[in-house]
């Protein structure tokens, strides 16, 4: 992969706080929770509210919605969102803007230079939520890869057979991109990072120019959500000393969510004018022997290839005490305890397989707006965590900070996938 200036042009929310980011960064600076009653569940949950995802206007989407889940509706909605701040609607960029050396004959990008990766746990249809606990049992041991066991094992009406998402087909008729269409299921992507880092491969290999990054996590199934609470237990309590890093967090607070992030050939975007909102300068994700390993790891790997520090973390910060602890000893002694950190999860929850894209959408904006909001519901900070200067009570003004840190881990005591990228402001 080749060293290219890759340019974050577009970004778009859907969380419990309601559909755009600055309801987001509302909810976060006002330390407003979106938690609920999760809706029978024991745990409580930070839930999206369909009515903020409509379906688009026209006969063509009409014609099509029959079609579409609820993971479809939000994740379009965040889609949709993106494109419109990077200056693209209806499948085309806006007004009359110069076009790539590759533009077609209208002076428009060629479509086929764009591509979409989309972050998903399944297709959002009822059967197939039925049958992926069995799914997951067999692929422990079946020496098949995952592609080929999902086409033979998952039955013909389920769109997960054919790999590319339902979502997926959404995001490219919004988009009205041609190229790659790709996905990267489950917790392993490290709450989406692992799509963002496939999407700036495609654009670093020349493959592709820009690609929409989509990530939604929808309505937890039971039976998921059990499975879930035995490997890193769910928080049973969302109030406040319950939040992130708090010496009395006790479990991972969960949360609904689609995000949405455009990135770009910063070349190929200032040709067609758009103006980039930040610069993406790394994102990787890594396996090791364990996730404590593969945070530090990945930590080094992005710190390295941005060729700068952070100047403020924003940090996976689930609530869970051994995931916090982990996070904590794996990336504070590589950022020193001048840099501030924070953490969405505790007014958010923790959207399983977008909750990193979250995060990155997020650290835009404080980018953008010189500011850092506190830790949802954190209180008391854990002193075994260390010396990490965490923004509690309030939003702390960081007017000199350019490069942010974004960090996410795998869901489960026995995960070793961490992701991170380096999110650089614009200019």
């Amino acid at each position: 992969m080749s060293d290219i200036d890759i340019a974050i042009t577009g970004t778009g929310l859907l969380t419990s706080a309601g559909a755009g980011v600055h309801r987001a960064w509302e909810a976060l600076e006002s330390g407003t929770p979106g938690f609920g009653d999760g809706a029978g569940l024991p745990w409580p949950v930070a839930a999206v509210d369909p009515r903020h995802a409509p379906w688009p206007d026209g006969a063509r989407w009409q014609n099509i919605r029959k079609y579409a889940g609820p993971g479809a509706h939000w994740g379009l909605a965040a889609a949709r969102a993106a494109l419109a701040r990077a200056g693209w609607e209806d499948g085309a960029p806006a007004g009359d803007q110069a076009g790539d050396q590759a533009g077609d004959q209208a002076g428009r990008p060629d479509p086929t230079r764009g591509g979409t990766v989309v972050a998903v746990s399944s297709n959002g249809s009822d059967e197939l939520a039925d049958i992926l606990p069995g799914l997951a049992v067999l692929a422990q041991h079946d020496e098949r890869p995952i592609a080929e066991l999902l086409y033979d094992e998952v039955p013909d009406y389920a769109y997960i057979r054919s790999i590319p998402s339902q979502l997926g087909q959404f995001v490219a008729l919004a988009s009205g991109f041609e190229g790659s269409n790709l996905s990267v299921y489950g917790e392993t992507g490290a709450g989406g990072l692992g799509a963002l880092a496939l999407a700036v491969r495609l654009i670093g290999s020349g493959e592709l120019d820009r690609v929409l990054v989509v990530g939604v996590s929808p309505p937890l199934p039971l039976t998921t959500a059990v499975a879930f609470d035995r490997e890193e237990r769910f928080g049973r309590e969302a109030g406040p000393g319950r939040g992130p890093f708090d010496l009395d967090r006790a479990g991972t607070l969960v949360g609904q969510a689609a995000a949405a992030l455009l990135i770009e050939n910063t070349a190929a975007a200032r040709a067609r004018g758009a103006a980039p909102l930040a610069r993406l300068a790394a994102c990787e994700t890594l396996c090791a022997a364990d996730r404590a390993s593969a945070t530090a790891a990945v930590v080094d790997d992005v710190l390295a290839r941005a060729g700068r520090p952070a100047d403020l973390w924003w940090a996976h910060g689930c609530g869970s005490v051994a995931m916090d602890l982990a996070e904590c000893e794996a990336v504070a002694p590589r950022l020193g305890a001048a840099v501030p950190a924070t953490s969405s999860k505790g007014t958010l929850g923790n959207a399983l397989e977008c909750s990193a894209l979250v995060d990155a959408v997020l650290a835009v904006e404080a980018l953008r707006r010189g500011r850092l909001p506190a830790v949802g519901l954190l209180e008391k900070p854990d002193p075994a965590l260390g010396a990490v200067d965490f923004v509690v009570g309030g939003p702390r003004e960081v007017p000199g900070a350019a490069a942010a840190l974004v960090t996410a881990l795998g869901h489960g005591r026995d995960a070793a996938t961490a992701g991170a990228a380096v999110i650089v402001k614009g200019s």
